[in-house]
């Protein structure tokens, strides 16, 4: 039987690896559909990967026993694919080293959550239900992407949970 921190793990590189999906879809998109503002919890397609994005580095570097380093600045306007690109392989690395240090008692520690944007109040959260929280919030936004990009005729790159599972020899075949 797994452990949770094993099951965590589990997700984590299952969501790294959906993300890739998404952003190779994104960048097969004209400009014009990228900057479209489709109403939807952040404007364009590409603010909602920006936004997912940003969650994840938040809750991970509140997670981290570590100090993150430094991440350019790149707030000159929207975000490009490029800049989400590069904001993804910085924002990865630095989940595979909190993945890495982890422990079963880290999942007990608490994180402040300062009262302000998206908390009316001050709290201590267990790291463990900060990263659950982000397994949620992937899947809301990945889910968010998948209808907006099926409103404009692309298919959206849904990989489920059991396929990657699959790919990465999680789940066997029995033999034959």
């Amino acid at each position: 039987m797994e452990t949770e921190l094993e099951t965590i793990r589990a997700w984590f590189a299952y969501i790294a690896y959906a993300r890739r999906g998404y952003l190779e879809t994104l960048a097969k998109l004209p400009p014009a559909e990228l900057a479209r503002d489709r109403g939807a919890s952040f404007p364009t397609l590409v603010d909602i990967f920006a936004h997912s994005q940003g969650a994840l580095y938040f809750w991970m570097k509140s997670c981290a026993t570590f100090p993150f380093p430094a991440q350019e600045d790149d707030s000159g306007g929207p975000p490009t694919i490029d800049v989400l690109r590069k904001d993804e392989t910085y924002i990865q690395t630095q989940i595979q080293r909190v993945m890495a240090e982890l422990t079963d008692a880290n999942l007990s520690r608490t994180i402040f959550r300062e009262k302000g944007r998206g908390s009316d109040h001050d709290c201590h959260i267990p790291v463990r239900e900060a990263l659950w929280h982000l397994v949620e919030e992937e899947l809301q936004h990945r889910g968010e992407l998948n209808a907006l990009l099926w409103q404009i005729d692309v298919n959206a790159p849904v990989v489920s949970w059991v396929k990657w599972a699959h790919t990465v020899g999680r789940v066997k075949d029995p033999p034959s």
